[in-house]
């Protein structure tokens, strides 16, 4: 199923702040934003949701970087050459610094690549790299020696990346979070907790100064951010929000000025109330549940993890459950991929009552019946919507 951003968003960014700033010159302008969960961890090496990339992203600068409407251009690397083979990418960085004050160089990110895909950081996220020369072996411990991987820094601002195969999405792929700089200095002062306040140096357009657990999480501008002076907002506070009725109230009192998401149960209420300040954009994502191949029967039985797939009726769930303009999900990667084919799976345009006749039969030949039913647990992150699909999912 392919997501929308559906946001509610104030018609003037943190209007309190504005308002404020045409009577008080040294007003603060500050975004109130809604965030989902309370983040697992700050370290973009270690963490693997949107909210807590989402801050991340504020944080942190990588060499590549998107506009708004989703173009690569260029970050912390100010230009590139790309050999004629497609394997060789030479990065020329600009002057940029750290929160700290230090320069940013080609080494900050040859030591957060090795990182990444080293085991000893056992990041989830390790495997967005292989396409770099031996970063596969490495992450796999075929290849032990870090230093080996095809990032090299020819002196400070010029950083060297070598593949292992052309790579045509490779400059969009640098902006993953997983992939962000991390300041070597900063993590080895503070092993266990280089993330927290007063520890985390970062190089983006904010700056980390609070976190209370499951309250809020604020920055600010970062002074020595290379684009400081096109920087608008002078706070960005973050909070925590897993229920999104709760959420969608705290925005319609004012202390929100932008939502993580939007109760699905709202959604005409809002399309209706609230047009004017709900943004619904296409996100290229796809919902999905992965199933535990280390147990038994559906780990073992590639039929039945075939049964429950025919059995989920993804039409309901966009129309009925979503209804944010979701696309029913029958590939794995979602359409409009650019140089992409997309492949679908093979019951795609059986009928309803077809596929649950099909998956019948599966349970049926499985040994599963009414008196003998198959029993699977589904885990779900806390959020409101996650629970209506898991719910509908579960009736199917």
């Amino acid at each position: 199923m392919k997501e929308a951003i559906r946001k509610l968003v104030l018609p003037a960014v943190a209007a309190a702040g504005l308002i404020a700033g045409a009577f008080t010159a040294q007003a603060e302008t500050v975004l109130h934003r809604g965030n989902g969960a309370e983040p697992e961890t700050l370290d973009p090496q270690k963490s693997t949701g949107v909210p807590e990339a989402n801050i991340q992203y504020e944080l942190f600068e990588g060499l590549t970087t998107y506009t708004p409407d989703g173009k690569v251009v260029p970050g912390v690397a100010e230009k590139w050459e790309i050999s004629d083979d497609g394997k060789t990418y030479t990065f020329h960085l600009r002057d940029s610094k750290w929160s700290n004050g230090d320069p940013v160089t080609a080494g900050d990110f040859v030591y957060t690549l090795r990182r990444l895909v080293d085991p000893a950081t056992a990041s989830d996220y390790a495997y967005i790299i292989d396409d770099i020369a031996n970063a596969a072996d490495i992450r796999n411990s075929v290849q032990k020696d870090v230093t080996k991987l095809g990032a090299e820094a020819v002196d400070d601002h010029t950083l060297k990346i070598t593949l292992a195969h052309s790579t045509p999405y490779f400059l969009g792929l640098l902006r993953h979070a997983s992939v962000l700089p991390v300041n070597e200095k900063s993590i080895k002062a503070h092993p266990d907790d280089w993330t927290k306040p007063g520890n985390l140096v970062s190089n983006g357009a904010f700056m980390l100064t609070e976190w209370t657990p499951q309250a809020s999480l604020t920055m600010v501008k970062n002074p020595n951010y290379y684009g400081a002076d096109k920087v608008k907002l002078d706070k960005l506070v973050y909070y925590p929000t897993e229920d999104l009725g709760e959420e969608f109230k705290r925005f319609r009192a004012g202390e929100l000025d932008v939502t993580y998401d939007t109760p699905s149960d709202q959604m005409k209420y809002v399309e209706a109330n609230l047009k004017d300040q709900f943004q619904n954009s296409p996100y290229l994502g796809t919902y999905y549940y992965v199933i535990n191949l280390t147990k038994k029967p559906l780990g073992k039985q590639r039929d039945l993890r075939e049964a429950l797939a025919l059995a989920v009726d993804r039409e309901t769930l966009v129309s009925k459950i979503t209804q944010a303009g979701e696309l029913p999900a029958y590939a794995w990667v979602p359409p409009g991929l650019h140089g992409y084919d997309l492949q679908a799976v093979d019951f795609k345009n059986m009928k309803k009552a077809e596929r649950i006749a099909k998956a019948k039969d599966i349970l049926k030949k499985a040994g599963y019946d009414k008196s003998n039913p198959l029993k699977v647990e589904i885990l779900y992150n806390t959020s409101e919507n996650h629970k209506k699909i898991a719910v509908a999912i579960q009736s199917m």
